[in-house]
């Protein structure tokens, strides 16, 4: 540790879990998701900014009633698929307002982390003075690089950015360009309301209900890439910059221009980690994480202070004086301090979920 104390606060965003607290065994966890589906679905919002509720549940509705779409079309080719035509659309986002429950921990973490980096890209301003405006300067110089797949991978997050940022109102289809465990999870969530429906509309027997359902979701999940989401992308296109020497220039132009999934999976693959971890730190972490991340990537106060700026959007507002008072006891932070604090970062998923119910457990 170093001489002098790391004044910074390790408090986290109102109304945010702490690492302990999110992560001390399963009853905490699953304590935890019941708040959050209430803060979601019943508007007791614990501390969720508006801007991030909302559009937490513009991601969820949009990609659910994708999936529908999806289903309802893959089961024309029955005769009791046809029927689900015929139901009086959407079925299932309403069914998940009314049992919040259908959704995992795992994927309304995965769907707030997206909507996060919906609303921070949202935020950027296109100004004549802003060199990452045009094609010479930022990260817009990836699309005229030499090498195709940096174009074309660059290209394509750059599409998928502008699909999660394009507004539009709560359940207007958008595609559900997810992991493919969280995608596998919506697909067998809506054939189940849909099969439930119609058996209960009387169209169907709950048995051949089931099958058609079954065989729909199984050749939707067929057609899924999982490699064409954000997430996906923003990885590989990290990658390649940092094995063609693009990363440390791209660091800063990705902050500056607000292309948060560009930018941490660029310092995932600096720090030995993923992009969504270092989001979920930036998101849910404390004042101390932010501090300890810029300081690893070699920020400066004012990095940090333009990080802490940007992120009242999805963390919740402070006053100014406590962003300058946070900047400037920043320096006070060295590499080893930030490295120590960032360890567990580092450690696979499941250590990690060790480590918090040890460190809860100790500090009950």
């Amino acid at each position: 540790m170093s001489a002098i104390p790391f004044a910074i606060s390790d408090a986290g965003p109102p109304g945010s879990w702490s690492p302990v607290a999110s992560g001390a065994g399963p009853v905490a966890a699953c304590v935890r998701h019941v708040i959050d589906l209430n803060a979601l679905f019943a508007d007791h919002r614990n501390g969720w900014p508006d801007a991030l509720m909302s559009e937490t549940r513009r991601h969820l509705a949009g990609c659910v009633t994708s999936v529908e779409a999806a289903m309802v079309d893959a089961a024309r080719g029955s005769p009791v698929g046809r029927l689900s035509g015929a139901l009086a659309a959407p079925v299932a986002w309403p069914h998940i307002g009314d049992q919040p429950a259908l959704l995992s921990p795992d994927l309304l973490a995965h769907m707030r982390l997206r909507a996060a980096a919906s609303l921070l890209a949202g935020q950027a301003v296109r100004s004549h003075a802003d060199t990452s405006a045009d094609s010479i300067h930022g990260t817009a110089t990836l699309l005229d690089s030499d090498n195709v797949a940096i174009v074309e991978t660059a290209a394509a997050l750059a599409r998928a950015e502008s699909r999660w940022s394009t507004r539009g109102p709560e359940g207007a289809v958008m595609r559900a360009d997810l992991p493919a465990e969280h995608f596998a999870e919506l697909v067998w969530t809506v054939a189940a309301l849909l099969a439930v429906t119609l058996n209960r509309s009387g169209l169907a027997e709950e048995p051949v209900a089931l099958a058609a359902m079954t065989d729909a979701a199984l050749h939707v999940l067929a057609g899924h890439d999982e490699g064409a989401g954000g997430f996906a992308l923003a990885s590989r296109l990290a990658r390649m910059a940092q094995a063609a020497g693009l990363h440390g220039p791209l660091l800063g132009h990705a902050l500056g221009e607000r292309r948060y999934l560009l930018f941490t999976a660029l310092a995932g693959e600096i720090l030995g980690t993923s992009g969504e971890m270092i989001l979920d730190r930036l998101v849910h972490g404390s004042e101390g994480d932010i501090a300890a991340l810029c300081r690893c990537l070699g920020g400066s106060a004012e990095d940090y202070r333009h990080l802490l700026l940007d992120l009242q959007v999805v963390r919740g507002t402070q006053a100014d004086p406590s962003l300058v008072h946070l900047a400037d006891h920043y320096d006070a932070m060295t590499m080893a301090d930030a490295d120590a604090h960032l360890a567990d970062i580092r450690c696979p998923m499941p250590l990690r979920a060790k480590l918090a119910t040890i460190r809860g457990r100790r500090a009950a």
